[in-house]
């Protein structure tokens, strides 16, 4: 032991000094041991403040990202409406114009179809007074009793008909259909008793009845010939029967077409034909004079459009020069002729 300690040790002072250092290591242990321990709790409290903090954190994020879905569903939404209501309106708008342009189409045709009809009546009454003068003072022309309405001729008809009789003076004629035409032709054959006038009718009965307004003589002979059906280019079609055995071997300088009738019969009413009063067909070129006039009524028809259209390649394949003629009334006719009646495009 060092000295210093040795006198120390012998002095109460010492003790004293001894005693109290003892008690104060004592205690600093102590309080180091409640340091350390406020220590840990502090950074287990901080810890736990951490946890909590990023928890609130999260829990904010997750509002606020929350806040931003509703918001952005939310603007989607008003979006999407926004987006229908123009689609709707836009539609709304297109269907207007749509009923617009119909309704505007459909005036359109109105007054097309008025224009076409009054037109047509225009020319129906320059046909009806051009004929009555046409006809004044006719050598051969007796009667007028013409009944010229509904399905009957029409004054185009019966003036291009009168002026083909009366200029272009045909000798042997062919009628195919009994009518109001019937009525110049039977006049012009019996004033003319070198002319030869066949009539051809399906209905027996009509001709008993319609004959009785005829004055007719031997150069004329109406024959009743039953209609059949047939198919022609996927339709079916009517057409004389056996009208080879009338017609033989005839050379006619004027056909008139006017039959058999241009429609079938259909459940809702009658229905045109596509291709209608073929039997023209059977007649080119056997049974035409080396020039001659045919001229089919109804031209306004499809049918019997699409028949001449037919005719005429026929013809071309037969003659190397045609010509033809069209009028328009109530209704229409179109005549093919050779060159020696081209005059007829004038009248």
């Amino acid at each position: 032991m060092k000295l210093i300690n040795k006198m120390l040790s012998k002095s109460n002072s010492y003790n004293y000094y001894k005693t109290n250092f003892q008690k104060f290591t004592k205690e600093n242990k102590k309080l180091k041991k409640e340091i350390k321990k406020l220590d840990e709790n502090h950074t287990k409290e901080k810890k736990i403040n951490k946890d909590k903090i990023n928890k609130l954190n999260q829990q904010h994020k997750d509002e606020i990202n929350k806040l931003n879905q509703q918001h952005k569903d939310e603007i989607n939404k008003l979006n999407q409406q926004h987006k229908d209501e123009i689609n709707k309106l836009n539609q709304q708008h297109k269907d207007e114009i749509n009923n617009l342009n119909r309704n505007f189409n459909s005036i359109k045709e109105d007054l097309t179809n008025i224009y076409k009809s009054e037109s047509r009546i225009n020319n129906e009454l320059q046909y009806a007074f051009i004929f009555n003068d046409t006809i004044k003072n006719s050598i051969w022309l007796e009667k007028t009793d013409f009944s010229l309405v509904n399905s009957a001729a029409n004054y185009s008809f019966m003036y291009s008909l009168y002026r083909i009789l009366n200029d272009a003076k045909p000798k042997n004629i062919l009628e195919l259909g009994l009518g109001q035409t019937t009525k110049l032709t039977s006049q012009y054959a019996k004033h003319f008793d070198d002319v030869k006038l066949t009539v051809l009718e399906t209905d027996e009965d009509w001709i008993e009845v319609f004959s009785q307004n005829l004055d007719l003589t031997d150069n004329i002979d109406i024959i009743n010939l039953s209609e059949e059906s047939f198919e022609y280019n996927n339709t079916i079609s009517i057409r004389f029967k056996d009208i080879g055995h009338v017609v033989d071997d005839e050379k006619y300088d004027l056909i008139i077409i006017d039959g058999p009738r241009g429609f079938r019969n259909g459940s809702n009413g009658d229905i045109l034909l596509d291709y209608s009063r073929t039997d023209i067909w059977k007649l080119i070129p056997s049974n035409l004079a080396n020039d001659f006039i045919i001229i089919m009524d109804d031209y306004h028809r499809v049918g019997e459009r699409n028949t001449m259209d037919y005719a005429e390649e026929l013809l071309k394949e037969n003659y190397k020069e045609l010509f033809s003629y069209t009028c328009h009334g109530f209704k229409a006719q179109h005549a093919v002729f050779t060159e020696k009646y081209k005059f007829i495009s004038w009248i």
